[in-house]
């Protein structure tokens, strides 16, 4: 019988432990989420909380109102944290904000209101980048705020109004960064390809209207009747009763007709190619309800302002455009010298009429012009670029 002794039973034992520890698998790390909005959720609960004045400073800086200074400079270095999840949350493809859709109109979003604000950080950020002469990462700021534009995504329309509020701040900012570095080539070769690779501009509003017309269709129906009186009375204790006692089945299933037909044309419209007056023409002919008819007009509270929502995507989509536009003469510009005459031929187009954009030179720069107005604004839009001398 072999027999070990204690020092030797001890040094057996460590060397099976040590064994048996070099076979196991080595514990891995959990991976980072692949959700984007676990990310921005982190940066908004980092967000400093700012009093209104440092709020408006940042607000004032981020669409151009007032030049950065010490004061907004000290705002943005309490935002470090929010900027760091930003820039993490950006390079995730992925992004879903976790929306309640069973609780219909009732469903809460808090995070609105911080995705607006977070923007103005990012891109109040940018333009002080810009004031201190780094233009590629005031230009990588504008791009972050791309992103998150895409990310705020088109859970509803409200989110895909407030994505599209994300991206004109952008461009607005990228036009004025674009005109101080007008000499700078390779700057602006470097964003002719980020914006060429970084896809659709906006998100459709095709999506949250698909899933307004369910939330709406199973909301006008009698077991929810309580429910649709409290929405289209405000709350009007007295027109609830009378709306409850004044429905029935048959009354609802006219409501969810007309309504579904209005909405499904106007879907058919926004998801069809055609020249931005004769799409704004039809949607305007959708929104006519016979105002003497109670059923017709319950269908109208919940038909969102068609007109308006092609207006706003034709709006961003123009000045998406437009940026393209500039920075080819911009390019000219910075090998020549000079600014062109006339803009080179096959350049992106204002959406609004279909054609070039019309092209003005300035004193301190140029302007681009639609050639036709938005039919809401019933102004015509137009893009100036200022080049620093």
């Amino acid at each position: 019988m072999i027999s070990l002794s204690k020092s030797s039973f001890t040094e057996t034992l460590f060397f099976i432990l040590a064994l048996t520890f070099i076979a196991s698998p080595v514990l891995a790390i959990p991976p980072d989420p692949d959700n984007a909005a676990l990310l921005y959720y982190q940066g908004f609960l980092t967000l400093a909380q700012l009093s209104d004045e440092a709020r408006d400073r940042i607000s004032h800086v981020a669409t151009g109102e007032t030049a950065p200074d010490d004061q907004v400079r000290e705002d943005i270095s309490k935002c470090v944290g929010a900027i760091e999840f930003a820039e993490a949350a950006v390079e995730v493809p992925g992004c879903h904000w976790g929306v309640r859709y069973s609780q219909g109109f009732e469903a809460l979003m808090p995070q609105l209101a911080r995705m607006r604000f977070l923007a103005f950080v990012l891109i109040a950020d940018a333009r002080i980048h810009a004031a201190d002469g780094n233009y590629r990462a005031a230009l990588e700021r504008c791009l972050m705020a791309g992103t998150f534009a895409r990310h705020v995504g088109d859970d509803t329309l409200i989110s895909y109004l407030v994505s599209i509020a994300v991206r004109d701040l952008e461009y607005k900012c990228m036009r004025d960064i674009m005109g101080r570095a007008a000499s700078d080539a390779e700057l602006l070769r470097w964003l002719k390809n980020e914006l060429a690779a970084s896809g659709p501009v906006v998100v459709s509003p095709v999506r949250p209207m698909k899933i307004e017309i369910e939330i709406v269709n199973n909301l006008m129906q009698m077991e929810n009747i309580e429910k649709l009186a409290r929405v289209l009375a405000d709350s009007d204790e007295k027109k609830v009763a009378q709306i409850v006692e004044g429905a029935d089945e048959k009354s609802l299933e006219r409501a969810r007709r007309i309504y579904s037909e209005r909405m499904n044309s106007a879907l058919t419209v926004l998801s069809t190619p055609m020249p931005y007056e004769q799409a704004h023409s039809r949607l305007k002919r959708l929104a006519d309800f016979d105002q003497d008819d109670p059923v017709a007009m319950a269908a109208k509270f919940f038909t969102p302002a068609l007109d308006k929502v092609l207006s706003q995507r034709t709006g961003i989509e123009t000045h998406a455009n437009a940026i393209k536009t500039a920075i080819d003469v911009l390019l000219i510009h910075a090998g020549t010298g000079r600014l062109p005459d006339a803009l080179p031929s096959g350049l992106p187009q204002d959406v609004f009429s279909g054609k070039d954009f019309e092209y003005e030179k300035t004193k301190e720069g140029f302007i681009l012009r639609c050639r036709a107005k938005s039919l809401v604004a019933d102004k015509i839009q137009e893009y100036e670029f200022k080049i620093k001398q």
